[in-house]
């Protein structure tokens, strides 16, 4: 019903018609909906944003867990490596960038036995996400057998 024969109602057969068909109704409704849609959108559009990590040197909580990940490269079965959480020892040097850490690693050997092993790291931030690999330069990993 348009708006224009709305008005051409008397007052009976316009409280007789169904709430579906009164103009201002629909105006509304449609009005109600796209607000809806634009505002899931929006909620959707700020939920998907992902953390970014400032553009700052790292600490070296996260020179850690950066090294984790290059150590982990070179083990024979990186998937069985265990590291512990906050035993590591570094040795930071901000001004060159320059990050030398050490700590231990457990995997899963060739022979299927659980071993235990030191390792150090060097590498330096080369600026950017300190948690994206390409933000490190590797001068050295050295990974030694505990006996």
């Amino acid at each position: 019903m348009k708006y224009s024969d709305w008005k051409s109602l008397n007052e009976a057969d316009r409280k007789a018609a169904g709430w579906h068909r009164h103009p201002h109704i629909k105006t509304a409704t449609l009005f109600i909906i796209a607000f809806i849609v634009v505002f899931i959108i929006v909620i959707l559009g700020i939920s998907k944003n992902t953390t970014v990590h400032l553009n700052r040197k790292p600490t070296a909580q996260e020179a850690f867990n950066i090294a984790k990940v290059f150590v982990k490269e070179r083990l024979k079965q990186p998937s069985t490596a265990v590291f512990p959480d906050h035993n590591f020892k570094p040795a930071i040097d901000t001004a060159q960038n320059s990050y030398q850490l050490q700590s231990t690693v457990k995997a899963i050997n060739a022979d299927g036995k659980m071993e235990k092993a030191d390792w150090v790291i060097n590498m330096h931030y080369t600026g950017g996400d300190w948690s994206e690999k390409t933000s490190w330069k590797v001068e050295s990993v050295n990974i030694s057998l505990k006996n």
